[in-house]
């Protein structure tokens, strides 16, 4: 494409304002399409708008790899972490860059299929250089919001972003599906800028945060705090000396307001006066009248940065704050942009009993090292069990030699979309025994790598190769898995295009303990060969069955399913042309748990009949897609 398309300079227009579509797609966290196909691609969204106003699925969209709440009910869905914040929600994201820096203003964003799904918008300082150590490098969030249940049409998205100090040419856009009905799809991205700072004042901005300033509210909590006082009720003593424990006939000390200044004792804004009958005044106020184990339980509700600034209030805090058991679980990923190497390397005296670990999105932009992570891991490795790496564009292959080589009890590890790591890295992972699950989705695995990974780590039970196309022969893989993993629960091989009957016929024989099995996109399987069958009679425990776009599944398909697998939660035959009215319907009939079922694009099922049946089968959400 020209450049000129991509920057459109409004001459006509006083204000001087910069108008452009997005020039390349730099970085995504999922997609629908394959890696080497334009079809529902996320490349599609660095172009002019050329499917709006038109409302459906179509192949020259931007489309993620889920939607809905589902894949979050599924069998391999990922354990939430604590202390990970309400506000945050973003499950997907894209990056794009444009051709001019400009200050942005304004930003539109072209959905053309079920709208709603973007909740955060954040700018990147490009220009600031790569300086690790003083924090050049920022992304600055311009607007954020939560997930609609919007209406059924394609919008323009149009947000107005908050004033930067920096020109940027790159954006990036985090979505939340878990409303959307069916695929989010994107039509294209313009960005509205000024190349002077000073031209930003000719829009308007919009406040999104109308809260008072945090000086203000300390400021007035300080002043609160400063008139408390605590007063004992002598008749009725709160505790038992003798059995130091709280009398069954106390009450809590009643708590009085007085006049700041009071008692010329006070030290800080933050100390209360205690009387000495029920506590011992140290400085810490309340919080001496409380067992450990109550300030643990109170500071386990709190965030990550409210813990870390609690830390500086008081000594006793600053203990409790420190203290490893608070930092059993981390989650990092709400806090990516902050990530850097001194961030880690701050964590090493709290996160020495950090058992599960989130450091996905992290690293952005050189932040994080493999020298950084060496440090952390050398300290606090040793009883990791859970690591979730994914999207981390620092991860290499020396980035698996140090997590092997500290974190033997690992027993999850998530790498989707991790796109520097190659295979010698990969058979670092052979020396993890304990592995049960792995997702290597969009990875550059290749056979013999993950041939050596499986072999080793016959305690599987999650595996997700989905989008690896570097893996030439997935009968082979399947084979081993069924010779080594016998139990396997859930496995991804969406669009894993060299399966076949073989693979597919040992997977169903050893791995009889399958819940999951995603077979999208895979068209060398085939009906006539009873595959199908043979799987439905051999995994009676399936939840979820994916058969996306395989031409050939048919009604004795179906029939199977139903009469063998009464667990069924989720199923998925979109483009199949052979099955009927009769056999979809004995699916629904049969299955009793089924929650999620999709018929998309099936020839032989009208959306009249879809209709009537989602007021047969209330329980079921049924998914008809459509091109306008």
């Amino acid at each position: 494409m020209a450049d000129e398309e991509f920057c459109l300079l409004q001459a006509d227009d006083s204000s001087g304002i910069i108008t452009q579509y997005a020039k390349d797609v730099t970085d995504f966290s999922s997609q629908y399409g394959s890696e080497t196909s334009i079809s529902y691609t996320a490349s599609n969204l660095a172009q002019r708008d050329n499917i709006y106003p038109n409302y459906g699925d179509y192949t020259q969209a931007c489309v993620f790899r889920t939607y809905g709440p589902w894949w979050n009910l599924a069998p391999s869905t990922k354990r939430r972490f604590p202390r990970t914040p309400a506000a945050f929600l973003s499950e997907d994201f894209i990056e794009i860059s444009f051709k001019c820096k400009v200050y942005p203003l304004m930003i539109d964003i072209y959905e053309t299929y079920n709208p709603g799904t973007v909740v955060r918008i954040l700018a990147c300082d490009t220009s600031a250089g790569t300086d690790v150590d003083t924090g050049r490098i920022v992304w600055s969030v311009l607007w954020e919001g939560s997930p609609e249940d919007a209406s059924p049409c394609s919008r323009i998205f149009q947000q107005k972003l908050k004033r930067t100090d920096f020109a940027t040419d790159l954006i990036r856009l985090e979505f939340c599906h878990v409303k959307a009905r069916y695929y989010t799809e994107l039509d294209c991205v313009i960005l509205k800028g000024t190349q002077l700072p000073q031209d930003c004042d000719v829009i308007t901005f919009c406040d999104t945060d109308n809260s008072p300033p945090i000086s203000s509210l300390l400021a007035s909590t300080t002043q609160q705090f400063d008139k408390l006082q605590v007063q004992v009720d002598d008749e009725k003593p709160y505790f038992n000396k003798n059995e130091e424990s709280i009398c069954s006939r106390g009450s809590p000390p009643k708590l009085h307001l007085s006049q700041p200044g009071c008692n010329e004792q006070r030290q800080t804004n933050f100390d209360t006066v205690v009387d000495t009958d029920a506590a011992e005044c140290t400085g810490n106020g309340y919080f001496d009248l409380l067992p450990e184990e109550v300030i643990q339980v109170l500071l386990g509700y709190l965030d990550v940065p409210a813990l870390c600034s609690l830390a500086s209030t008081c000594c006793l805090l600053h203990k409790h704050c420190y203290d490893p058991l608070q930092f059993t679980e981390l989650n990092l990923q709400p806090y990516w942009t902050k990530i850097t190497d001194n961030a880690l390397d701050s964590l090493h005296t709290r996160c020495q009993l950090t058992q599960r670990l989130s450091l996905s999105w992290c690293g952005s932009c050189g932040l994080i090292s493999n020298e950084s992570l060496r440090r952390f891991m050398s300290v606090c490795g040793k009883d990791l069990t859970c690591l979730y790496m994914s999207c981390c564009v620092f991860a290499n292959n020396g980035t698996l030699k140090i997590i092997a080589d500290n974190c033997m009890q690992l027993r999850e590890l998530d790498l989707q979309s991790c796109r520097l790591i190659e295979s010698v890295g990969i058979l670092n992972l052979a020396r993890l025994k304990h592995l049960r699950r792995l997702n290597m989705y969009r990875t550059l695995v290749d056979k013999p790598a993950i041939l050596a990974v499986i072999r080793s780590c016959q305690k599987l039970e999650v595996l997700n190769l989905g989008s690896c196309n570097r893996i030439t022969d997935f009968d082979d893989v399947v084979i081993e898995l069924a010779k080594h993993c016998r139990n396997l629960k859930c496995l991804d091989l969406w669009r894993s295009r060299t399966i076949t009957e073989i693979g597919l016929r040992a997977l169903a024989n050893s791995c009889t303990q399958l819940e999951e099995l995603d077979l999208g996109w895979c068209p060398e399987l085939r009906s006539n060969t009873n595959c199908f069958i043979d799987l439905a009679e051999s995994c009676r425990g399936l939840k979820k069955l994916f058969l996306t776009a395989n031409r050939t599944v048919c009604d004795k398909d179906l029939v199977a399913v139903a009469n063998n697998c009464p667990f069924l939660e989720q199923l998925d035959i979109l483009g199949t042309r052979q099955v009927t009215q009769g056999a979809t319907l004995l699916i629904l009939e049969k299955c009793h748990h089924l929650k999620m079922f999709d018929v998309s694009f099936c020839a032989g099922i009208d959306l009249h009949t879809v209709q009537n049946w989602a007021k047969l089968f209330p329980r079921v959400d049924i998914k008809k897609s459509f091109q306008a």
